[in-house]
């Protein structure tokens, strides 16, 4: 009966018996001592006692054991797996974490992680708060750590969202200014593309030319590119299509003639290096092309933390709700994940692509006046030629 526990009489009462999974002995009574083996059964199988046989202790189970698990689970809130994107921060910011691997997850005390994330850099605080709650909330749920509050430090943790770093929001100007310091034209248009979508830097390059509806004006979003890895889109809203204005799509068809990679199942900013079997990597983009023509540009200084297309997307955002866009129409451009019911209600579309057909009027001055690419029309749209002589 060891593999599935036993019976042991004490005091008059019956105990049952099991190893859990770490090889300790655990008991609980179950009744008295003159109840039957087959009463004492069916009394294990209605407390489901018979489920604790060669599982965890939560008593002793440490932090690092239900992080590792945490890990290694990779589910959202709906069950669906974990944006790519995600998972590589989750990891990234559990090595800090590993500082309580050791602990016993229940005992360790609120004023212990309050001390310790008071200690890390301001950016940190937060994310490594949130990272400790989801992970005690997932052994929880698993009983991994029993499900009693006072065994859930978190709830009296507290930590700022307020770092010293501020975002730099482009002007359309500033965004152009850039733009002319890049050669490449691959790395040109996709610019452009980012700069007048907002699309996340993965999501732009994960694109596909079957993802274009040019009918429709609409940009599927399928896929992410984030570490080297194509995986799903971050979240539920980032999964919507994206508006694509005339001259956007002018851009993109004009590029597609130039490209040797234009078939509908090629990446739209695919790698030459490795033959269009996969994207060009957006870090190596930012670091050989955007940052550059930004310090050089006079954007930023040489100095500047953080920098990338994920400034491009501040800077559509700013610009929209500068120009007395509706909060919700940018709301769902930027295909943020929200909550929130106001991510529910109708969208204008036509007031959408409007707002991007006045961005790039102000990102891309003088349009009309010379042709951005060799056949670059698109319904008698004529793109700007800035981009051309990067792109013949």
């Amino acid at each position: 009966m060891a593999a599935k526990g036993w019976f042991r009489k004490k005091k008059g009462k019956l105990v049952f018996c099991w190893y859990n999974a770490n090889g300790d002995e655990r008991s609980k009574v179950v009744g008295l001592a003159t109840m039957t083996e087959n009463e004492g059964w069916a009394k294990i199988g209605e407390l489901g006692l018979n489920t604790l046989v060669d599982k965890p202790d939560p008593t002793k189970t440490t932090f690092g054991e239900v992080l590792q698990r945490y890990l290694a689970y990779g589910k959202n809130k709906t069950g669906g797996d974990k944006a790519a994107s995600t998972k590589k921060t989750n990891k990234k910011n559990a090595s800090h974490l590993n500082y309580w691997s050791e602990r016993i997850a229940k005992d360790i005390e609120p004023v212990e992680i309050q001390e310790w994330l008071d200690g890390q850099s301001k950016g940190l605080r937060s994310p490594l708060r949130n990272l400790m709650s989801a992970v005690y909330h997932h052994g929880q749920k698993f009983g991994m750590i029993p499900r009693k509050e006072e065994c859930n430090p978190i709830k009296w943790v507290s930590a700022t969202t307020v770092t010293d770093y501020e975002a730099v929001s482009l002007s359309p100007e500033e965004s152009f200014a850039i733009l002319e310091g890049i050669t490449d034209p691959l790395v040109r248009v996709l610019v452009v593309v980012v700069a007048v979508t907002a699309t996340r830097i993965g999501e732009a390059l994960g694109l596909m030319w079957s993802d274009i509806d040019w009918k429709k004006l609409k940009i599927n979003i399928r896929r992410d590119w984030v570490y080297g890895e194509l995986g799903p889109p971050k979240s539920l809203a980032s999964k919507a299509p994206v508006e694509m204005h005339e001259t956007l799509a002018a851009l993109l068809q004009a590029w597609r003639q130039q490209t040797p990679y234009s078939a509908d199942s090629d990446f739209v900013f695919a790698s030459a290096k490795l033959h269009g079997k996969k994207p060009r990597l957006g870090s190596m983009i930012v670091q050989d092309y955007v940052r550059p023509a930004a310090i050089a540009a006079g954007v930023i200084t040489e100095d500047c933390p953080r920098f990338g297309f994920h400034n491009l997307r501040h800077g559509l955002s700013t610009f929209l709700i500068g120009s007395g866009r509706d909060p919700v129409v940018v709301q769902r451009m930027l295909r943020q994940s929200d909550v929130s019911m106001t991510m529910h209600y109708v969208h204008n579309r036509s007031q959408a692509r409007e707002a991007q057909g006045q961005y790039l009027g102000a990102f891309l001055p003088n349009a009309g006046d010379r042709k951005l690419l060799s056949g670059g029309l698109c319904g008698g749209v004529e793109v700007v030629s800035e981009l051309a002589s990067a792109v013949e």
